[in-house]
C-alpha cells in the first residue's frame, strides 16, 4: 500500500508540475506535456499483480451429484449419469486484458511508449485492444496448464447452485491492472461416458476432438488491488445436453439421442448429427461455458 500512495503522489506532482511549465514555446509545450502523460500512464499501466482462476464444473441441480441430472428435450424428461472415467484433456487456457479505462489506453511497447506513444481506444472494453505483442495489452495471460482431469463429476468444492468441481490445473498469473477483455481456453480432447434414460436406456460414449472456446463478459471484470477473489469461470455439464432454439429452429440432443441404437458412439466419424449438435452448444454463448453472475452494469 505504501508504495503505491509513493507512486500517485510521485505522478500527481509530476502532472502539478508539468501543467505550470510552459517548456518553451507553446506549441512545444503542448507536444512536451503530452509526452509527459503518455510515459506516466506507461509508468502506472507498467504494473501487474497475481491473480488467481476458478474453473469449475456444474449441473445446475441444486445437490451433491455432479454426475446425476435431469433434463427435458421435446416434453420428455431425460436422466443422465456421467460415469467417473470422463476427462477432459486441457490444452491452454489464457486471458487478454485491457486498461482499466474503458476509453483510453496507451501503448506500452518499446517501440511506441515516449513521445511517439498512440492512444488506443475501445469500446466496449470486452473487445481486446490490437496491440503489439510485446505489450502488456496485447499480450495473452496463461491461466490453466495442459493436464489430462478426471473425475470431473467429483464433488470438490461449492458455489451458489450447489456442489461443484474445482479443476486443479489452473495458475496464478502476473495481469496487468484493467479489466478482463476476454477469456480462451483450449482441450486437446473430451471424453464422457454416460448413461440416458428416458423412455428407453441408452449407453453413451462421446469423443470430442481438439478444439477452442472464447468467452466473453457480460460485465466488468476487474483485475485490480485488493481484489476480493479469484476470476471465475464456469463449465456446465448439463449445458452440453440441454435444448436450444436457434433462429426459432430447435435443436434437441436428447430427443435426436432416443432415435439412436444402444449402445451410442458420438464422434467426428459416427453419428456425427449428435457430434455436430455439441460442438454447436460448445460454441453457444453462456451455454457450457460462462463468466457466473456476470449482467451488463455489474462488476464482478
Amino acid at each position: 500500500m505504501k508504495h503505491l500512495v509513493l507512486r500517485y503522489t510521485f505522478i500527481f506532482g509530476f502532472l502539478a508540475f508539468f501543467t505550470h511549465c510552459t517548456f518553451g514555446s507553446v506549441g512545444d509545450s503542448n507536444k512536451d506535456k503530452l509526452a509527459i502523460l503518455q510515459n506516466l500512464i506507461f509508468f502506472n499501466n507498467n504494473q501487474t499483480i497475481p491473480i488467481g482462476t476458478n474453473l469449475r464444473s456444474y449441473d445446475d441441480q441444486a445437490d451433491d451429484n455432479l454426475n446425476q441430472f435431469s433434463l427435458t428435450s421435446n416434453a420428455v424428461v431425460y436422466n443422465i449419469t456421467v460415469q467417473s472415467g470422463s476427462f477432459i484433456n486441457w490444452e491452454t487456457g489464457t486471458y487478454r486484458i485491457n486498461p482499466p479505462n474503458q476509453t483510453l489506453g496507451v501503448s506500452t511497447s518499446g517501440s511506441e511508449k515516449s513521445s511517439n506513444a498512440i492512444a488506443k481506444t475501445h469500446t466496449p472494453y470486452t473487445v481486446p485492444l490490437d496491440l503489439p505483442a510485446d505489450d502488456l495489452y496485447g499480450k495473452s495471460y496463461s491461466f490453466l496448464s495442459a493436464s489430462t482431469v478426471s473425475n470431473i463429476t467429483q464433488y470438490n468444492s461449492t458455489m451458489e447452485t450447489g456442489a461443484s468441481f474445482l479443476f486443479p490445473n489452473t495458475r496464478l498469473s502476473n495481469i496487468p491492472m484493467g479489466v478482463v477483455a476476454v477469456a480462451n481456453v483450449s482441450w486437446e480432447e473430451i471424453y464422457i461416458r454416460m448413461d440416458v434414460t428416458g423412455g428407453t436406456t441408452k449407453s453413451v460414449t462421446i469423443l470430442l476432438s481438439q478444439g477452442n472456446k472464447q468467452i466473453t463478459p457480460k460485465c466488468k471484470i476487474p483485475v485490480k488491488n485488493g481484489r476480493s477473489g479469484n476470476i471465475e469461470i464456469l463449465v456446465s455439464l448439463s449445458g452440453f445436453f440441454q435444448d436450444r432454439s436457434v433462429s426459432g429452429t430447435p435443436i434437441r440432443f436428447l430427443d435426436t439421442l432416443s432415435g439412436k441404437a444402444d449402445p451410442v458412439v458420438i464422434s467426428k466419424v459416427s453419428n456425427v448429427d449428435l457430434y455436430n449438435i455439441l460442438l454447436q452448444n460448445l460454441q453457444a454463448e453462456d451455454i457450457v461455458f460462462s463468466f457466473p453472475g456476470c449482467f451488463p452494469g455489474v462488476e464482478r
